[in-house]
């Protein structure tokens, strides 16, 4: 009997500790909130950068190919520029901006599909979570292109970054 019960301990203390180092790598992941954010990420990703411009601005990077597997939120905490176009990625929700901890530039805009292009991102809600850039800590600049903001909106992003460059187009 004496046996079985160190044998139970064994067990229970074994299983404790995989569910302890489960939780630990768990909570190193970044699940993003929005999959097309998500999407973004993983393909425009390129060194410590967010971009879908620069892939196409430098076509030798056109190559790299898109993050798989795991996304570490340690690996994000690195990126310093971020740039997601939403004509080609329609992200619906921002929140997962707060993965950026050290992003110096935010750039969240809607490309023109032609030159003289006025057409804007109709999403009503996508800056509700934009309070999330707040902790960014070394956030410089932020620019936001043709996205659907009324006056009270811009004062708004403008007062909760006193610290930022805020354009707002």
């Amino acid at each position: 009997m004496e046996k079985n019960k160190k044998i139970s301990i064994i067990l229970v203390f074994s299983l404790l500790s995989v569910i302890t180092i489960v939780g630990y790598l768990l909570s190193q992941v970044a699940f993003f909130s929005d999959p097309e954010f998500e999407r973004a990420v993983r393909n425009t990703t390129i060194g410590n950068t967010v971009s879908g411009a620069l892939q196409k601005a430098y076509p030798m990077l056109q190559g790299e190919s898109p993050i798989k597997g795991i996304i570490w939120k340690k690996d994000l905490e690195n990126i310093n520029y971020i740039f997601i176009d939403f004509r080609e990625y329609r992200v619906k929700d921002i929140s997962d901006i707060k993965y950026f901890k050290n992003a110096e530039i935010v750039m969240l805009g809607y490309s023109s599909a032609y030159t003289g292009d006025k057409s804007i991102y109709e999403e009503k809600h996508i800056l509700d979570n934009l309070y999330k850039a707040k902790n960014l800590k070394y956030l410089d600049n932020l620019q936001l292109y043709n996205l659907k903001l009324d006056d009270k909106d811009i004062e708004n992003i403008k007062e909760m970054f006193p610290n930022a460059r805020v354009v707002i187009e």
